[in-house]
């Protein structure tokens, strides 16, 4: 029987190679996309079981021809995990725009790169599912976040939209909006990281969270909430609560 195949950029660290290994783990054949060579095969090596089922691309997902010669030869996806991106925190008194813009190409134009290269095979097959890894930080603005927060806030309402063309060809939509994680990405702050979680915890919650009926998820669960309040609260109040908490 042939396995459900699963596209996932952003696949050679972080949260991207331990959700591969879980899905590895379970039967699920993996399309890893990595801009790193190295890392894909050092991931490669530390899969105990199912080794085969994991097959490495290297593609940087700015590069969409690349993209769609890839998913030329890939199996029909049954998931799609958008998941590949960058974080560099900033000092927004000092210049930062090519910062900025790098920040969109890769967590938003390359979420959307990957979309359209991989959808149209999904969409024949009218059955699938598409996850978005958005963040809290989408929510609302956040020390140092002003050029990850706002990739992330388009990566959610990219997905809030798509959802409504997509639920009428079996395609399944959701974004998972995690607060702080373990990975190379978060060991750059230097201020408290409150409810920091292990990537591996992480990337069972996605596993976990991937069957509901939710749009949208979050984790870990109380820093959540939280963060789900402030968004509601009155912007003075919010500001207060979160140069206190998060600083």
């Amino acid at each position: 029987m042939a396995l459900d195949t699963a596209i996932i950029s952003g696949a050679s660290e972080g949260i991207g190679a331990a959700f591969s290994k879980i899905l590895i783990k379970h039967g699920w054949e993996v399309i890893g996309i990595s801009r790193s060579e190295k890392k894909l095969n050092q991931l490669k090596k530390t899969i105990k079981i199912n080794k085969k089922n994991f097959k490495p691309y290297v593609c940087n997902v700015k590069d969409f021809k690349k993209l769609m010669s890839i998913a030329k030869e890939v199996n029909t996806p049954k998931l799609i995990f958008l998941n590949a991106g960058i974080y560099s925190p900033v000092d927004s008194s000092q210049s930062n725009i090519d910062t900025y813009k790098n920040h969109i190409d890769v967590n938003y134009i390359g979420v959307l790169n990957c979309y359209e290269a991989f959808l149209p095979k999904m969409l024949l097959n009218k059955n699938g599912q598409i996850i978005i890894m958005s963040s809290i930080s989408g929510w609302l603005g956040l020390p140092k976040a002003a050029a990850y927060g706002p990739s992330k806030a388009a990566l959610r309402s990219f997905g809030q939209s798509i959802r409504y063309d997509l639920h009428s060809k079996g395609i399944k939509v959701q974004v998972c909006s995690p607060g702080f994680v373990e990975t190379s990405a978060t060991s750059v702050n230097d201020f408290y990281m409150p409810g920091l979680m292990n990537v591996n915890k992480a990337a069972e919650l996605i596993y976990k969270n991937m069957k509901s009926n939710k749009f949208e998820f979050s984790f870990p669960f109380l820093f959540s909430f939280f963060m789900k309040l402030f968004s509601m609260l009155p912007d003075k109040l919010s500001s207060y609560l979160i140069k206190k908490n998060i600083s």
